[in-house]
């Protein structure tokens, strides 16, 4: 690598480094929906791991993949803080998946367009949606994926070990491997079957690995893996649940530039190159897209990453390609243009719950006693409540199984009269507390009068909570 080549790499990686760290100054907090979630479960994994045995969790939380939390558990277990995995940690992630993938890029191009890799990655609007989700799991196995596809386009066995570490953390991200892997080793059986010993080998211990990964999510089969499978088949087009993502029309607008090279990039591949993983996954991704299969707006971040070499091989043909000084100052200003759109969609992307909000979650252990289940009146807080007091029962509308109650249940608790409040509470046992948080009072408004009122609730002073006086 060159000097100037040199220079403009390091320049990009300052840049990246910027872009995913600034939310953490700004901000002071994990950015998605699910940090309570990773902390709560990272915690659990590292505790039954001092034990040597897997941890004894409820439904839900079964139909979290325990790939990633094995992987970093341990970590917890020497002393990393949990804090700092779903803090500074989290926000290198991206910017570590990106250095990784530009490398294996390079080795299978140039090294120009690894480094366009970068420049493709800062400019991205559904990449950098993914880290705000917070999609630990997606970037993570992301990361695997490119290393399963490095490894497999040089048939080492090493891919056996990637492939099946990416299967195991995210199940989005191992369908996409799963399929475009299943179609590229079948392409291969013409000519390899019979003359590379590697191949059939690695073919047989390629089912041991499938056989494994049935394994390993047949705990939770029923929820994790065979209602979304069954989803695919029965839900479609407007039934399907899109996912966190936004519409499509969103990342047309805030990303014209980069799928524009996308675009190109990817046909101008198939001259040089059919059927390979890198367009089999972007293939598979755009079947998901269009047809709206379920939760199909999720797979936008795996369209958008493995549609980022062919964008960068774009750019570089372009400009390699523009002879005219003008042409050249054309596409900079193009791509300053697209830098100015990801910058101000950037910004639109805000923490969805504040530091005073975790600090006064944290503080409720000083008021409650430790056998003590805490229940949220809205669903916002109750993950961040998940993550932040471990060691109690939490509960919130529709999450954790906690306290059982169906929505029409809610509905009673919340607009009905105190004897229906009454009876729903005779059903919990033990002290029972609840959130009154901020997000209760600005959805609720007028309506909470009722639930603040109601004569088997009592205010706890100095505290943001009601204890229940009709539970068990």
């Amino acid at each position: 690598m060159d000097r100037r080549l040199a220079v403009i790499t390091g320049s990009l990686v300052v840049l990246l480094l910027v872009k995913f760290l600034y939310p953490l100054f700004a901000y002071g907090v994990p950015l998605g929906f699910d940090p309570g979630i990773y902390r709560f479960l990272l915690l659990e994994y590292a505790e039954s791991f001092k034990s040597f045995s897997m941890p004894d969790l409820l439904p839900w939380a079964n139909e979290y993949p325990p790939g990633l939390f094995v992987l970093l558990s341990p970590l917890v277990m020497v002393g990393v803080p949990v804090d700092a995995l779903i803090g500074w940690v989290w926000n290198l992630v991206p910017v570590f998946v990106l250095l990784v993938l530009a490398w294996v890029t390079a080795k299978r191009t140039n090294t120009e367009t690894g480094v366009a890799v970068l420049l493709i990655g800062l400019l991205s609007q559904a990449y950098f949606d993914g880290f705000y989700a917070m999609y630990y799991k997606a970037f993570v196995s992301l990361f695997f994926v490119v290393l399963t596809y490095h490894l497999a386009e040089k048939m080492s066995p090493w891919l056996l070990l990637t492939s099946l570490a990416a299967v195991m953390i995210h199940q989005q991200t191992g369908l996409v491997l799963a399929l475009s892997l299943a179609v590229w080793w079948a392409e291969q059986f013409r000519s390899q079957w019979k003359t590379n010993y590697h191949y059939r080998l690695i073919t047989f211990f390629l089912f041991v690995v499938g056989a494994l990964c049935l394994l390993w999510y047949l705990p939770q089969w029923e929820r994790a893996i065979w209602s979304p499978l069954k989803s695919i088949f029965l839900l479609r087009g407007e039934d399907a649940p899109g996912g966190a993502f936004p519409e499509t029309v969103f990342y047309i607008r805030t990303m014209t530039v980069v799928l524009i090279l996308g675009l190109v990039g990817f046909l101008r591949s198939f001259r040089t190159e059919r059927g390979s993983l890198w367009q089999l996954s972007v293939i598979v991704c755009i079947i998901f897209i269009v047809f709206k299969l379920v939760f199909y707006r999720r797979f936008y971040l795996q369209f958008d990453f493995f549609l980022m070499p062919f964008a960068a091989s774009a750019l570089l043909w372009l400009w390699q390609n523009f002879r005219q000084s003008s042409l050249k100052y054309l596409l900079g200003l193009i791509i300053l243009a697209q830098v100015g759109i990801a910058l101000q969609a950037m910004h639109m992307r805000t923490p969805r719950f504040s530091k005073q909000e975790i600090d006064s979650i944290r503080n409720i252990q000083g008021f409650i006693p430790s056998d003590a289940a805490i229940i949220a009146l809205e669903n916002a807080s109750g993950t961040w409540m998940k993550g932040w007091l471990p060691h109690h029962r939490v509960g919130a509308p529709g999450l954790f199984d906690f306290p059982g109650w169906s929505m029409q249940d809610w509905r009673l608790f919340i607009d009905g009269e105190p004897e229906n409040r009454k009876e729903l509470l005779s059903e919990l046992e033990g002290p029972v507390y609840f959130l009154v948080s901020s997000r209760f009072m600005d959805f609720y408004k007028d309506r909470t009068e009722g639930v603040l009122n109601d004569p088997c609730l009592v205010s706890v002073d100095q505290a943001p909570l009601l204890q229940s006086t009709c539970s068990k």
